[in-house]
């Protein structure tokens, strides 16, 4: 497995939510990721912080509204994604090759 980076971030994964590609980049030695969109702009979707304790997404105001906030099922899956691939994020940086 080879290890993509974005802006100098290292990129952990990507998700497939209605129809939309989603990048997770963290942001070294911090418990955050930056969650973009894959292909369309504005690209920031926003950061999911406090992945050490209690995780929140702290959403752009650009991108707001196709998240969802009053419908939590976007948001959910958005942070769901976001803990599972921190608490891989160790095994990925094993297994990959550069």
């Amino acid at each position: 497995m080879t290890l993509r980076f974005i802006d100098g971030l290292p990129v952990l994964g990507y998700l497939e939510l209605d129809n939309r590609s989603l990048t997770f980049v963290w942001n070294w030695h911090e418990p955050v990721l930056r969650v973009t969109f894959t292909e369309d702009d504005p690209p920031l979707i926003g950061h999911v912080t406090h992945l050490d304790c209690l995780p929140r997404l702290a959403a752009a105001p650009d991108n707001l509204a196709w998240l969802g906030q009053d419908d939590p099922v976007r948001t959910r899956a958005v942070l769901d994604h976001a803990i599972d691939l921190w608490r891989r994020k160790e095994r990925l940086f094993r297994d990959c090759e550069g």
